[in-house]
């Protein structure tokens, strides 16, 4: 019998630019809706103003990123094996159940949150008017237990939902950090790294979505609004804190950890030194880090945004660094592997972003995004109407 034996055998880079979208977009949807439920579970009441405009974009956000894995598998009937073929030690398998349940859950807790303003908004012949009442499914009940018992429902779906938002992000986290093969990383921290990742990324979209609804929805950015900004710019600076002093000890572990985590560590520092010193931690977390820092910074809104983008460049940085760069490593050889997007993936990934933006800002106009003291900008007479 021959024996033939390979050498320097190359391996292709499986996973590029859809799948770390598909990360980015279920972190950035697991802090958004974290952020919504400080006011509606956790009772802290200043929140509860904006969660309408955090589980909104937590559902577009979650709906989408699936889309991504779609595309890639390029016969997306494929998907449907993860359904048939269940396994229990996968946290893959896991997770194609988490991305069913969370999004159902999000849509319930949603519905109880807008139901009220259905019903007052369902008068008319309009199109909004219409879309309110088929909303409702014939539950106009505004007494004073129905009402109560929005309240209750809101509370448990969001509460359930918590659990769900990090177990769906977590669980991307550990797909990775499972994998022995890969030095960059096997870790016990990605879960972790990930979600807090998450935290600063969906923080720092949060703002900027928050800011062009008031603009928009509204006509200005009212003040308890911008007396709102400089605290949940102060959580998104702790955010960065801790995720800070997460890749700071990951990146010592990855360092001592093994021949092939010291490879990895040296790798980062030097062959992606731009995209990992540069843009994901200088851009995208020093600087963000040292303005939020400045109280005077936080209280001022056009440095709170410019914060904001830099955070959400430099997690979007992370997430490809992560799972493109830890396969540029080779496993066999000494030859790094190349990864170059396609034309193909670009596409998909700036028409998904397109549709995203689009489908978001359907939702912010036509659905009624009341909350106490703020009135909806009039476009006609027609239109008129006070916010309840």
């Amino acid at each position: 019998m021959t024996t033939v034996h390979l050498f320097n055998t190359n391996h292709e880079i499986y996973w590029g630019l859809l799948i770390a979208v598909y990360f980015y977009y279920t972190g950035m949807s697991a802090g958004s809706f974290i952020l919504t439920s400080l006011g509606t579970v956790f009772g802290i009441e200043k929140y509860k103003k904006v969660s309408k405009v955090g589980v909104l974009m937590a559902i577009v956000l979650l709906l989408f990123a699936p889309l991504h894995l779609l595309f890639d598998l390029e016969q997306p009937s494929r998907a449907l094996n993860l359904f048939l073929h269940v396994n229990p030690t996968s946290a893959m398998s896991w997770g194609v159940y988490l991305l069913v349940l969370y999004p159902i859950c999000l849509l319930i807790y949603a519905w109880y949150m807008f139901r009220q303003d259905f019903v007052n908004n369902m008068s008319g012949s309009g199109f909004k008017a219409g879309l309110y009442r088929f909303l409702l499914f014939g539950k106009t009940d505004m007494s004073a237990a129905a009402k109560e018992n929005d309240k209750k429902k809101s509370k448990f779906f969001g509460t359930l939902g918590v659990p769900l938002a990090l177990a769906v992000h977590g669980y991307t986290g550990f797909i990775l950090g499972n994998v022995q093969a890969r030095a960059i990383w096997h870790t016990p921290l990605m879960p972790i790294i990930f979600l807090m990742s998450a935290m600063v990324s969906g923080t720092g979209l949060f703002i900027i979505v928050l800011l062009l609804v008031e603009k928009f929805k509204f006509g200005k950015v009212s003040d308890d609004i911008k007396s709102l900004i400089p605290d949940i710019a102060n959580l998104m600076k702790w955010f960065i804190v801790i995720d800070g002093a997460l890749m700071i000890i990951y990146f010592i572990v990855l360092w001592y950890s093994s021949e092939a985590g010291y490879a990895a560590a040296y790798y980062l520092l030097h062959g992606d030194a731009w995209s990992f010193l540069g843009l994901e931690n200088g851009i995208g977390m020093f600087l963000p880090l040292m303005i939020l820092l400045s109280k005077k910074a936080r209280q001022s809104i056009p440095a709170v945004v410019v914060a904001s983008l830099l955070t959400i460049i430099g997690v979007l940085a992370m997430r490809i660094n992560l799972v493109i760069g830890g396969q540029e490593l080779p496993l066999t050889g000494s030859k790094m592997l190349e990864y170059a997007v396609s034309g193909h993936d670009l596409t998909i990934v700036i028409g998904l972003a397109v549709a995203t933006t689009v489908v978001l800002s359907f939702l912010y106009a036509v659905l009624p995004m009341n909350r106490p003291g703020a009135q909806v900008k009039l476009t006609s007479q027609a239109t008129k109407g006070v916010a309840q």
